[in-house]
This record gives structure tokens, sequence and C-alpha cells, in this order.
């Protein structure tokens, strides 16, 4: 995987979300600068904890991507809380490296007397993330974002030496990306599978076409986020129960590649961007959004755009299962034969075809389980609150 600084990677974050808030994003940037602003003074913290919790304030809200009308900023925030706090927790203890700190969000909008059970550092934590939070709501009610809510941010020299120069370790930076990406989830599970399945497709047509480490870790990130522009795609077409899109509908889904380029791009190197955005572009030149062809198609491009395909017929869609062997293979040779992808790997993909479903069955189910997890949990977890078992759900967390 590419390594990436603070900046660039904290950068993909933002503009992730703001692709489906832009108010919920700021909020969270603004709420993260205010822990900092408390925290700071007190040195109670060394660079990299202090890094993790303004991290924490700026994703407090992930949950609300998937369970609220994030439009209704207030409501979520104040009357339905509950709801996105324990996603949110789930979320960030499953999928990120900031597990350890995980419970101050399941807690961020409780009262005192529910986080008796919390220990004393959690407990001061999320006590400062909730009036943080709620000073920033009752500050910024009803109002736009605008990028001169985050002056003083930018102008904080302490606070952007922490926030974007304290560097992640490169299993910490990876953790986080797959992070973001697994949270299309919260838009679409069907999309998210799509872009897990792609990725590993990709590197299994790497390693059978013996393509060297380096640039695997290269498409593998390029992968990886090949379609995080659907974040900002409607979730009626995205999980839409039709295989054929309207005329309309099919320009709407097809500027995912253009948003995903608005979020990458100064983030990546060329060649990662190009085989995160080029996926869809085909070697007779008929492919889109640039109408690209086989004289300006790397390598590691036509291995992705061959992933992309063989994933989606291989994961379920709203309106169909998986396709079979022989469809697949069928469908793959047409495409050879028809001049749209590359025949060497298209070949690579039908000869080694089992091989590749089966490590692929075998790396999707800790995936699988997760998310599986994560359901069972927050219903386990919403049971107990009802019930007022603080106790107990602080043993679980």
């Amino acid at each position: 995987m590419q390594s990436f600084n603070n900046e660039k990677l904290v950068c993909i974050m933002e503009r992730t979300l703001n692709l489906i808030d832009p108010k919920l994003m700021y909020h969270g940037k603004r709420v993260a600068y205010r822990l900092f602003k408390a925290l700071y003074p007190l040195r109670l913290y060394d660079e990299e904890k202090l890094r993790d919790i303004c991290v924490l304030g700026l994703l407090h809200d992930i949950g609300a991507y998937k369970t609220e009308d994030i439009n209704a900023i207030t409501k979520f925030e104040l009357e339905n809380a509950w709801n996105h706090a324990i996603y949110g927790y789930l979320f960030l203890k499953y999928f990120s490296p900031l597990k350890k700190l995980s419970p101050i969000v399941a807690f961020h909008h409780a009262k005192d007397s529910q986080m008796v059970f919390l220990s004393e550092e959690d407990k001061m934590l999320a006590k400062l993330l909730r009036d943080s939070d709620h000073a920033d709501i009752l500050q910024h009610l009803n109002i736009e974002p605008i990028h001169s809510d985050n002056m003083d941010i930018d102008k904080d020299e302490e606070f952007n030496r922490v926030f974007w120069h304290t560097p992640f370790t490169a299993s910490e930076a990876e953790s986080f990306l797959r992070m973001i990406v697994f949270s299309i989830d919260f838009r679409s599970p069907q999309t998210m599978l799509h872009t897990f399945a792609a990725s590993n497709v990709a590197v299994s047509l790497a390693h059978l076409a013996g393509v060297d480490k380096v640039q695997v870790e290269r498409l593998k990130t390029g992968a990886l986020l090949h379609d995080i522009g659907k974040m900002g795609t409607p979730l009626r077409i995205l999980e839409g129960t039709s295989e054929k899109l309207s005329k309309s509908d099919m320009t709407i889904m097809k500027e995912h590649v253009v948003l995903s380029e608005a979020v990458l791009k100064g983030c990546l190197d060329e060649d990662i961007l190009n085989i995160a955005i080029n996926h869809h572009e085909k070697l007779n030149g008929k492919g889109y959004p640039k109408g690209l062809d086989e004289s300006t198609l790397p390598f590691l491009d036509r291995i992705m755009a061959v992933a992309d395909v063989f994933s989606a017929m291989c994961v379920p869609r709203s309106y169909q299962n998986a396709l079979p062997k022989d469809k697949i293979v069928e469908i793959l040779s047409r495409m050879k034969d028809n001049g749209l992808l590359d025949k060497k790997i298209i070949e690579l993909a039908v000869n080694s075809y089992d091989y590749i479903i089966k490590d692929l069955d075998i790396k999707s189910k800790p995936i699988i389980a997760s998310y599986n997890g994560i359901t069972q949990e927050s219903h386990w977890i919403h049971n107990e609150i009802a019930n007022e078992r603080f106790d107990i759900v602080k043993e679980q967390i």
C-alpha cells in the first residue's frame, strides 16, 4: 500500500465525507479543533495520542452517515443521539486503528450518570467530546458550511503540526484508508463488497501476471479507492432494483469517476490515481470518462478494468444474484473478442477463475463477519441501553 503523509490521508477522509454532507464534515473538523484547544495546554498526551483524539473528533459523527437524516443535524445530535453514537462506535471499533478510543464515541451524548462505568480517562474525554460537540452545534445552528468557519483552524500552527504532521505508521495509514473505503457501506453494502472484491481480484491478477511487489502494492491502493466517488452517488441509483439504468441515471452514475478524481487528485501519485479513475476506459476508446484507448492505458490500469468487470459479476447485486462461472467466462470472452479489455489479462482471469474465486471467498469471510457482528452488536447495545444497563454495555465495549 502506498505510504501517505497525514495531510494527504486526512484530506481524503474530509473530501470523501464532504461528498455526502459538507455541513457535517466541517462540524467534525471544528469539534476536532475544540478538543485540541482544550487538551493541548494540559500536556496530558504525547502528540500521537493527541492526533488520534483529534481524528476521533473529526470522525465522531461517522455513524450519522448510516443511521440518520443528516440534513436534520440538530435532530440526530440532540434527539436521537444513541443511534449514530452506537453505530459510529462499532464502525471505529471494527474498521479503524482507533479501537481503544471508540467507547468515547459510544458515550459522547450520554448523561454524566450514564458514564459512571467508563474509566476515568474515557469519561473525561467523552464529556469533553460531548461538550465540544454541543457547543459547536449551538454556535453554527442552521448555518451553511463555509470555509471561513475554519480560518482560525488553518492559522493555528500547533494544531496543524499535530493534526497534519504527526506521522501515522504504515499499518495505521492503511487501516484509516480501509475505514474510509468501507464507510461506503453507510450508503450501499453491495458497493463496499464490490470494492473489496475488485481490489482482491486485481491483486490476484497482478500476481498471476508476474507484476513485482512494489507495483502490486500501488495497484492495491488504486483498486481500493476506485469507487470512492460513489459516496456522492444517489442511493436510489446505487441500490436500484433494475439491472438497466435510465439514460439520465446512467449519466449520474458515470459521474462517480469524476467525483473519485476530485477526492483523490493531489493525494496520490499520478499512476495510482489513474488506476483508480481509468477502470471504465476501454481499449477501443469507447469507455468513460476520458475516452482513452490502448495506446494510453498502462498495464496496471488494464488489470483494474478487468478486475472491476469480474467483481461486478461475482458479487451479488440488489437486482440479481452473483452470476455463475460459465456466464462470467462468456461475458469476459466476449469483451476480449470485441477489443474492450486486454486479451492476456482476460485469459489469466478465465484460466485461473477457480483460484481467484476461492482466494476472494477466503479473504471476504472476515469482512462479512465483521459487518454481521456490527449489526448484531448494535441491536444488543440498543436493547441494554433501553433497559438502563450501562454497566453491562461497558463490559461489552
